[in-house]
């Protein structure tokens, strides 16, 4: 169960924070700018709500709804985030997002500017334009009991991923997850997103991903291995490159991300040369060069992956644990989000 709601107050509208303390570091001041763009707004005091290692923005989140908050503030990294916004989507409050964490890739997506102060994103995050998004939704079932004994003799700390969360970013399996799950909190805090590129170099070598793929209502079907399968609602990164060039984050689809390499760091190099030309806006490979890394892009609605082994699952960066069956859809619209 989540945290009990607290009294709607009379007067007022309320704005309800849900805040991670681990991604907030000088909460004092935080909470006095937010304070103040709030009354500024005509709005009651917040009403702040802290995450918990076994809540991390769900109960929170049901809980400042129950306030009838004027907008729903969730500040912390896009784990935070997905969490609350999975909670908002449908009921018409909006969501505002001080962004703290390591990528932030949903600030950036959302083009909110990362670089100013906290005053201004604390505006925007109360006041600013409402703009309708999509949420996906990543799923996957109960494994078996053979299932489950197959992923504890993977590592001493693997478990399955069962049940149905949001993402907002990227969700995806293979060579993403992996990375996801070992970049550790404390190196995160250290070296921020060069955390994930430090924790990528362990798995530059790590299996495919061998999987059945099953688009939309089954009428498009096919065989697949890859270093990563990708479900994006956007495509945006750190350091200005693209991932999607055509995803948007207001559109209704899902882009199936098929990302793959050969020949070793040959191809890894390649990837990344690839990525950083679609980031400029050119999509056509010279024809001399050989086909080492490779990134290949198709739009749905919903789609089902079948993996022949355990792969591990991610969401907007949060591990979520091993599956076999994997299903990502998409909802349009279902979420209003505060913008510049």
């Amino acid at each position: 169960p989540g945290p009990a709601a607290p009294a709607a107050p009379a007067g007022p509208r309320a704005v309800a924070v849900v805040y991670n303390p681990v991604h907030v570091g000088a909460l004092d001041d935080i909470q006095a700018v937010v304070e103040q763009a709030a009354i500024d707004a005509g709005y009651a005091p917040p009403v702040w709500l802290p995450t918990a290692k076994d809540d991390p923005g769900v109960g929170q989140t049901r809980a400042a709804l129950a306030l009838d908050p004027a907008v729903v503030v969730a500040v912390g990294g896009d784990g935070t985030i997905r969490h609350v916004a999975g909670e908002l989507a449908g009921s018409g409050v909006p969501l505002g997002i001080l962004p703290t964490g390591t990528g932030n890739l949903l600030a950036r997506n959302l083009g909110l500017p990362i670089g100013s102060g906290v005053r201004d994103l604390a505006s925007i995050a109360i006041t600013g334009r409402s703009r309708r998004i999509d949420v996906g939704w990543v799923e996957a079932d109960g494994p078996s009991l053979e299932q489950t004994a197959a992923i504890a003799r993977i590592a001493p700390d693997s478990h399955a991923f069962a049940g149905s969360t949001p993402f907002l970013v990227i969700a995806g399996m293979g060579f993403d997850a992996a990375v996801m799950h070992s970049a550790g909190r404390g190196l995160k805090r250290t070296m921020g997103w060069g955390a994930y590129v430090v924790s990528g170099l362990r798995y530059l070598r790590r299996r495919r991903v061998k999987a059945h793929i099953v688009a939309g209502e089954g009428h498009n079907e096919f065989d697949l291995e890859a270093r990563a399968i990708l479900f994006a609602n956007c495509g945006r990164l750190p350091g200005g490159f693209v991932l999607a060039p055509d995803a948007r984050i207001d559109d209704g689809w899902l882009d199936l991300v098929v990302v793959d390499t050969k020949i070793g760091l040959l191809g890894w190099g390649d990837l990344v040369r690839r990525v950083g030309l679609q980031s400029l806006g050119l999509r056509r490979r010279p024809q001399m060069l050989p086909e080492v890394g490779s990134i290949e892009l198709r739009r749905m609605r919903s789609v089902h992956v079948q993996a022949g082994d355990p792969e591990l699952v991610e969401a907007d960066g949060d591990a979520l644990g091993y599956a076999w069956n994997v299903r990502a859809r998409i909802e349009r619209g279902t979420l209003l989000v505060h913008v510049l």
